[in-house]
């Protein structure tokens, strides 16, 4: 099994990440923001907003690996089709062990597609 994260598991295009920003469920971790859209394709997919509030490249660099490994590890429940999934990590990322992070991302992300299931039947 290849461990690269490959173009078809990536938002890459900025109309994708809009749709996502215009009709997703956001939800609010301690650690990061996370906000879903389901889509018809099926798989799960991620993009990463990583703002230079953030921090220099290096912090930001650091934390979008941090949450790839996270998303590897933690792919989302299927449902019917697909998601997309943005994430926004804030500067509290740095301070927290891999480990609480990891949950916060499982926690937040739990929340969201019980809401997104609810929201389609």
């Amino acid at each position: 099994m290849s461990r690269r994260f490959d173009r078809s598991r990536r938002l890459r295009q900025r109309a994708e990440f809009q749709r996502v920003f215009d009709h997703g469920q956001r939800g609010r971790g301690r650690f990061l923001t996370i906000i879903i859209a389901s889509r018809p394709e099926h798989g799960a997919r991620l993009g990463l907003v990583a703002s230079k509030k953030l921090g220099d490249a290096v912090r930001r660099n650091r934390a979008k690996r941090l949450i790839r490994e996270i998303f590897r590890h933690n792919k989302p429940a299927e449902t019917a089709g697909g998601v997309d999934i943005v994430v926004i990590p804030k500067r509290e990322l740095f301070d927290a062990t891999y480990t609480a992070l990891e949950e916060d991302f499982r926690v937040v992300l739990a929340r969201l597609a019980a809401r997104l299931n609810q929201s389609k039947a």
